[in-house]
């Protein structure tokens, strides 16, 4: 089976896109339509597991700070997303991603931690945080975020739009939609700050469908060093 990614593709969109991703504000980043194979894309929207499927959903569920279901527990996952995931792991994506970003060295990581399938129901938002730098059982920091969006016909009324804040965390930047089939990529460090606060309000049904990936280096620059900590929410540990 081809990867859920085209490849010839990618490999020309890390040469043509990597002066807009090191020189995009407030951080570096880059918005990729039409990222996976249409047809991929097309399966993993429709067989995205709901709320009440036996996925070993986590809850989170504190207003203003984080409300969705996420699942790491790749053994519950369709097997279209799981082999997704793994294509999104392997060896060519990750080179992918090292010529795009300038980032050398990457380690994907196979436990999913933080990561994996995000829903959004209605009312689900994300306060504007910065993620958690250090991961634990890879002894190693958290470099680079994908978030590829994978809900059919997103109009603008649904919100959900994911806000990238400058480093202070105090101003809104960018407003990127969650088209269909989207992928973000942007650099994590201790104030990267961005999230969703404008909470899910498409009709009942319609989820705020992501996978979710994060990519690792056993060092990083001396200046983006930061003692170990969990997600900073703006507002309240941060």
């Amino acid at each position: 089976m081809p990867y859920v990614f085209d490849l010839d593709t990618l490999t020309q969109l890390a040469e043509a896109r990597r002066a807009e991703f090191s020189e995009a504000a407030p951080y570096p980043h880059v918005v990729i339509d039409d990222f996976l194979r249409p047809d991929r894309a097309a399966e993993l929207a429709r067989l995205f597991p709901l709320p009440d499927d036996a996925m070993a959903w986590d809850h989170f569920g504190i207003p203003t700070v984080e409300m969705k279901l996420a699942s790491a527990h790749e053994e519950r996952f369709p097997a279209a997303h799981r082999a997704a995931l793994h294509d999104l792991n392997s060896g060519p994506f990750v080179s992918f991603l090292e010529r795009l970003s300038g980032i050398e060295h990457l380690l994907p990581d196979p436990h999913l931690a933080g990561g994996g399938l995000h829903l959004s129901r209605q009312g689900d938002h994300l306060g504007i945080h910065a993620d958690f730098n250090w991961h634990p059982r890879l002894q190693a920091h958290r470099r680079l975020n994908l978030l590829i969006y994978l809900t059919p016909q997103w109009q603008p009324g649904y919100g959900g739009e994911l806000e990238l804040w400058d480093t202070t965390g105090s101003r809104r930047v960018r407003c990127v939609e969650p088209l269909f089939n989207r992928a973000v990529l942007f650099a994590t460090r201790s104030d990267t700050f961005h999230g969703h606060p404008a909470p899910w309000s498409a009709p009942d049904g319609a989820f705020r469908q992501s996978l979710a990936l994060y990519y690792y280096t056993t060092s990083r620059p001396e200046h983006e060093l930061r003692p170990a900590h969990n997600t900073l929410y703006k507002g309240h540990n941060a």
